[in-house]
């Protein structure tokens, strides 16, 4: 393929079958050649497409297409459209099929239906964001509108574009010189290459290791799928490819592809263990922020005294600088988006804060910019898909604050609870898990707290502040004003969920709120354990807040000794500090107890309740029983061994057993 070849965009609207049948005529001439379609043809496809369901075009990571085509009518998900886009070659085309452009806002959009949460529906979600992408796609002028139901308007067929291999760009080469001087050099170091999508980073990769021939070189990625192009351009030489969660320690070289799309905190093992290391990071990209990426792993590398290089790759090689499909992707899905510079001149006092509609937000280009680049700089792995969200979730409520025009904060926060009494019964026993209701549900049914989730609460999904005005409490203003507008729509509490680390613990502690619970497993995203924080807002959260509290002064001892018997000092420390000094053991013991034994509760979540139990009681178990009982408290989250001691073949058959145990001893009180 050309990389001298400008893409285009075009735009099909009208009917589903009808933009079907249009975008199969245009690609006609195409169905022995490479092309994408996320949604589903109208007819049986051609052996050399690649269709993949909405939602999934990450499935499309690491091909080289000669078009695609992006079906709307089976819902529109941004990073689908940024996937797509960055794996066309010069030459070729992106078309976009939709309902006509006045009707398309309005209408209910699948790739929604991951947002939705208890109590909405696809119809009560807002179109600010297609609205937004409409009038994108009408003010450029690169956009060929195919308005299906106009009579003139007749497929126009695409020819494949040129086959021509690319040249290798200076950038490449630099890359190539840098990684193998890294691979042969006599001391480790990890280096860190960034790009924008198209740079021919991954190509860099499997080129060098072409150049190294070298056995020893390992490769690891999000999936196979996604270093294809890595295996491909390094030929006989390719490096044996491991799943990231199976790469091992070695003082070989590691190469990483797309590592902005891995867990951070299984990146920062891997390069601790790994220290001679080649990292790719997709600076704008929608599968995770590579400018964050730098930003986290340079932190850890330092903190660690590990050596980091870095190399940034700037000029693209499958299709020409200044295209225009790359250029319009950026726009609609604010791909540049990060922090401006900041006027030094303007006072604290002066800094505004205010709540701020999604309408009037979709509609100015230079706040939008402002407030998304703010999040995708302070939360990894933002996507367009978190901007679609920001937009048309009818439950998100937006605060801003501004220094003059400049929005240099944004917090975004959702409602939770107020569940009745039958559903809230439900989430107790484990036999409901409302979806958006994750502080509500987790305080419910792990927590053991029978009547958290009837309570009304306000979420704080995210939060962000411009760096040069950070630890100036504008943080704290801005979840100061969700907390008073929580309170005067009747919320109880405020909370927030998060990776736990001491500076976040004590950033929230700051702002009023305390800890409320510890996850027992890790985040797959962060690889942390998640901790939930809280602040009454009322006599009923205040409530609330007291067993909330006495709750984690039980359990948290008893966590340690399994699930968070790793957790850093500093860590145990903050999540420690203030709790009641005699919470009530015994009656949170007998909660939990009955709630394992005649509901779903986790065994993880009742072990101590169990422990403390168990050994005072003597009502004549069989010796399976006891063993069974002796090794669930002992190691809790050992199914193979938990399974031996039941005599059953899974996990799941011996907690039932258990929780007949439990039952017994529950039976057995005075």
């Amino acid at each position: 393929m050309s990389p001298t070849a400008c893409r285009e965009l075009i735009w099909v609207t009208g009917t589903a079958a009808a933009t079907r049948a249009h975008a199969e005529a245009c690609l006609r001439a195409q169905h022995q050649q490479p092309v994408g379609w996320i949604g589903t043809p109208s007819s049986p496809w051609p052996s050399a497409w690649s269709v993949v369901p909405t939602g999934q075009g990450r499935q499309l990571l690491g091909r080289t297409l000669t078009a695609g085509v992006l079906d709307a009518h089976a819902g529109f998900d941004p990073d689908d459209f940024g996937a797509l886009s960055g794996t066309i070659s010069g030459g070729g085309a992106l078309i976009l099929l939709s309902p006509p452009a006045e009707a398309w806002p309005e209408q209910p959009d699948p790739a929604l239906q991951p947002l939705l949460t208890h109590g909405l529906t696809l119809t009560d979600f807002q179109g600010h964001f297609l609205a937004r992408l409409i009038r994108l796609l009408n003010d450029d002028p690169a956009v060929t509108h195919v308005d299906v139901a106009r009579a003139n308007w007749h497929p126009r067929a695409l020819t494949p574009p040129s086959t021509a291999q690319p040249v290798t760009t200076h950038d490449q080469q630099a890359a190539i010189a840098a990684i193998t001087a890294l691979a042969e050099a006599p001391l480790p170091a990890t280096l860190l290459i960034t790009a924008d999508r198209g740079r021919g980073k991954s190509a860099a990769l499997g080129l060098a290791a072409q150049a190294l021939c070298d056995p020893s070189v390992r490769l690891t990625g999000p999936s196979r799928a996604a270093v294809e192009r890595v295996i491909a351009h390094a030929g006989s030489a390719a490096p044996r490819f491991t799943a990231p969660e199976r790469v091992t320690a070695d003082d070989g070289l590691l190469m990483v592809d797309e590592a902005a799309a891995l867990p951070l905190g299984l990146l920062a093992q891997r390069v601790r263990e790994n220290p001679r290391c080649v990292l790719t990071g997709t600076v704008h990209g929608y599968e995770g922020s590579g400018h964050g990426l730098t930003l986290r792993l340079a932190r850890i590398l330092e903190d660690a005294g590990c050596p980091l290089q870095r190399l940034h790759l700037t000029e693209p090689i499958r299709w020409p600088l200044n295209d225009p499909l790359e250029a319009l992707t950026d726009r609609i899905l604010l791909l540049s988006a990060e922090p401006q510079p900041t006027d030094s001149r303007t006072a604290l006092a002066t800094v505004t804060v205010e709540p701020m509609a999604a309408e009037a937000l979709a509609g100015n280009e230079t706040d939008l910019h402002d407030a998304f680049g703010l999040l995708v700089a302070g939360h990894y792995q933002t996507r367009p898909r978190d901007c679609r969200q920001l937009l048309d979730d009818p439950a998100m409520q937006i605060i801003i604050a501004r220094a003059g025009r400049q929005i240099i904060g944004i917090a975004a926060a959702r409602p939770e609870g107020g569940l009745d009494a039958a559903l809230a019964e439900a989430v107790y026993l484990g036999k409901r898990r409302p979806a958006g209701h994750l502080i509500a549900q987790s305080l419910t049914f792990h927590a053991g707290i029978r009547e958290a989730a009837r309570q009304s609460g306000l979420r704080i999904q995210r939060i962000a502040v411009h760096p040069d005005w950070q630890r100036q409490r504008v943080g704290q203003a801005l979840v100061d004003a969700l907390a008073n507008t929580a309170s005067e729509s009747g919320c109880d509490w405020l909370g927030t969920s998060f990776a736990a680390s001491p500076a976040l613990i004590d950033f929230w502690r700051a702002c009023r709120l305390d800890v409320a619970r510890i996850g027992n497993r890790r985040d797959p995203r962060s690889a942390s354990h998640a901790v939930i924080m809280l602040r009454a807002l009322s006599a009923a959260g205040t409530s609330l807040m007291t067993q909330v509290r006495q709750r984690v002064a039980v359990h948290l001892p008893d966590q340690r000794q399994h699930a968070l018997c790793d957790l850093p000092t500093p860590l145990v420390e903050r999540l420690s500090r203030h709790l009641p000094p005699h919470p009530p053991t015994e009656s949170v013991d007998q909660a939990d107890l009955r709630a394992f034994a005649y509901g779903h509760r986790a065994l993880l979540d009742s072990h101590g309740a169990l422990a403390r139990r168990a050994p005072g009681v003597d009502n004549g178990r069989s010796p399976l029983d006891d063993a069974l009982l002796a090794t669930a408290i002992r190691a809790p989250q050992d199914s193979a061994a938990l399974a031996s001691a039941a005599g059953v073949t899974g996990r799941r058959e011996a907690l039932a057993r258990l929780r007949c145990i439990a039952q017994q001893l529950l039976e057995s009180d005075p």
